[in-house]
């Protein structure tokens, strides 16, 4: 225990798995709590989002699709009538060209790999020195409750067949560990850093929006299937604090997937007509359906050294790679907050307008 004793943070949680000590599991009771619970915790400014969401998921289907079809909690077509249309198709249309208005507040000279990252849905970049996050790790592992985070133990099919060994925490950090984090991370990024956030995230935005939380997965978990997770662009990203291999769960990304309309809207649209609502929010591609999008577009399988720091739009299809290591996969995972299509309308039009306001005056 001793070496224990002189570790902290990543290595510690390697070391808690290698010596098979008891790491912290999740609080059911905390997944379970009430409402009024909740609110509580998360805040009285969540009640008019908690009110917004209640009122959605008591509409009737047709009036769902309706009036809620450019949501970002509308994650699908809610009613079989509307998955028999290209309804779905139409909002992912017209989700892209909103998102690459973004584009339109880029500097000549950057407009080029902007593009390229708006069209694969990734970038990635490299973070030199990670060595001031262990304190904070350490910090939250011992004082926070983790969550699952939507990593469930076992496959979304339905089955509810529970798998063996896996293992899911995912840690919150405080608003004031957040800024922290920016602060120690912002010196390594590029100056386009920003504009490809942005094009992934289908709005204007910056590094100092991003909210981490730490990832600690073991073994398979439901986020294994091949996936989207919504109908319109989702920034996320993974930036690894271990060096990751093929054989330690790394983050697999379908590049262009994003951007095919025709075939995303076809897959959602089935798993509603077939009333999989395991599959239709956020849409599991499997068997043949999987084989024919590994054939359609390029598997990128993002390895790499501690520091990779991968960017997605994961409303393309993307997966958790296979986990074959001793050790846990340990990340922080982050994400700007989503935003449905008016809002990035709007955001990216008063972008544009000031973007090319500067450039007369210049």
């Amino acid at each position: 225990m001793n070496k224990l004793d002189s570790t902290i943070g990543v290595k510690k949680i390697e070391l808690l798995f290698a010596e098979n000590i008891d790491f912290p599991s999740i609080d059911i009771s905390q997944e379970k709590k009430s409402l009024i619970e909740k609110i509580r915790i998360k805040h009285l400014l969540w009640i008019p989002r908690l009110l917004f969401t209640r009122t959605y998921r008591a509409l009737p289907k047709i009036l769902k699709d309706i009036f809620f079809s450019l949501s970002i909690i509308h994650k699908s077509p809610a009613s079989k009538m509307f998955a028999r249309t290209r309804y779905d198709e139409f909002r992912i249309l017209i989700d892209a060209k909103v998102s690459s208005m973004s584009l339109k507040a880029v500097p000549d000279h950057y407009v080029d790999v902007v593009k390229d990252t708006f069209d694969a849905g990734f970038y990635k970049t490299n973070l030199s020195d990670l060595s001031e996050l262990d304190e904070i790790i350490e910090d939250v592992v011992n004082t926070t409750n983790p969550s699952h985070a939507g990593a469930r133990p076992y496959f979304k099919d339905g089955k509810n067949e529970k798998i063996e060994g896996s293992y899911s925490a995912y840690y919150s950090f405080s608003k004031e560990y957040n800024q922290k984090m920016n602060k120690i991370l912002h010196s390594d990024l590029t100056n386009d850093f920003n504009y490809h956030l942005s094009a992934l995230a289908g709005y204007k935005c910056t590094f100092d929006d991003i909210i981490y939380s730490l990832s600690v997965v073991y073994g398979a978990n439901s986020n294994d299937e091949m996936h989207q997770d919504t109908f319109s662009s989702v920034a996320k990203g993974f930036l690894y604090l271990q060096d990751i291999d093929s054989n330690n769960a790394p983050f697999e990304y379908l590049e262009g997937s994003y951007a095919d309309a025709k075939f995303r809207s076809k897959e959602t649209n089935k798993a509603v007509l077939e009333n999989d609502s395991h599959s239709s929010g956020s849409t599991r591609l499997r068997g043949q359906k999987l084989q024919e999008a590994l054939k359609k577009y390029k598997l990128q399988s993002f390895t790499g050294s501690k520091g990779l720091f991968v960017l997605a739009n994961t409303a393309g299809y993307h997966r958790k790679g296979i986990h074959n290591s001793s050790k846990p996969r340990i990340i922080l995972a982050c994400g700007v907050k989503r935003k449905g299509v008016i809002s990035k309308f709007l955001i990216n039009l008063v972008a544009m307008v000031k973007f090319k306001f500067i450039q007369e005056r210049n």
